[in-house]
Parts: structure tokens; C-alpha cells; sequence
């Protein structure tokens, strides 16, 4: 019997294994998109969701992403069944009309998700740099020490 190989494993959940160095390129072709300024494209929307599967973000946030362009994309294509489900999911009246139901999920998802959007791949920060020569900043470190 022969052993095929493969390169991607399905799991149990029946997703793929990501491909670690694809991910590294995701992130860099988000980064590269956002530095060119091109969020409000389609491309940019589609890495985002690429993203946002590989890390578990449809799992995890009940409106299945962090981003409000997506979801409202996804909104689009909901029946009304899909976005009762979707409000009781999310814990508001599902007992309203679409347009209703659409305006208050968005609220909800902007209250719920203003921390989220937009901070999947933080911006790098300097850390405070001291120089043992200068006399305030031996104290300081003498202080730190001391901890």
C-alpha cells in the first residue's frame, strides 16, 4: 500500500492546517495594503477573512468577525431567518422586521466590537531606551533593580 503525502492535513473540525509561511505572507500583504492605504478594497476584505479564519475569530466573536465592512457584507446576504438566529446569537429582540433587526445588529456590533477592529496586527512601540551613562537614568535603573 502506498503513503501519499500531503501538505495541508484536514482536522477534525474538517478545516485545512494553515500553511505557517502562507500565514506570515497574509500578514505581510495586509501590512503592505494598509501602508498604501488601500482598506476600502476588495483584496484588503478578502485577506482580512483569510485572517480572521486562521485565527479563530468566526469561532470565537458571535457576529463571526471583527471587522464591521465584512460584516456587513455578510449581512447582505442573510435571509431574515439568518439574522434572527444571528440576534438571538447575539442576544438582542428578534422579534422585529429586517431593516429594524439590520440597524440594531449594527449598533450592537459597533458597541460590542470597539475595542476589536482594526487591532489584529498591532503596531510595533519603542520601548523607553536608557543610557547608563546619564546620571538620572543610572538612578532609574538602580530603582528598577531594586524590584
Amino acid at each position: 500500500m502506498a503513503k501519499i503525502k500531503a501538505k495541508n492535513m484536514e482536522t477534525a473540525n474538517g478545516k485545512e492546517e494553515p500553511n505557517i509561511s502562507s500565514n506570515k505572507s497574509i500578514l505581510n500583504d495586509i501590512e503592505n495594503l494598509k501602508n498604501k492605504g488601500k482598506t476600502n478594497t476588495e483584496e484588503f476584505k478578502n485577506k482580512l477573512k483569510k485572517l480572521e479564519t486562521l485565527l479563530g475569530v468566526d469561532t470565537i466573536n458571535p457576529f463571526g468577525t471583527n471587522e464591521l465592512d465584512i460584516f456587513e457584507d455578510n449581512m447582505k446576504e442573510m435571509t431574515l431567518a439568518d439574522i434572527k438566529k444571528l440576534a438571538e446569537r447575539v442576544g438582542v429582540n428578534p422579534h422585529l422586521d429586517k431593516p429594524a433587526l439590520r440597524t440594531i445588529l449594527r449598533k450592537e456590533f459597533i458597541a460590542m466590537n470597539r475595542n476589536n477592529r482594526r487591532n489584529i496586527i498591532p503596531n510595533p512601540v519603542n520601548s523607553v531606551i536608557l543610557d547608563l551613562n546619564n546620571p538620572k537614568h543610572a538612578k532609574v535603573l538602580k530603582y528598577l533593580g531594586d524590584f
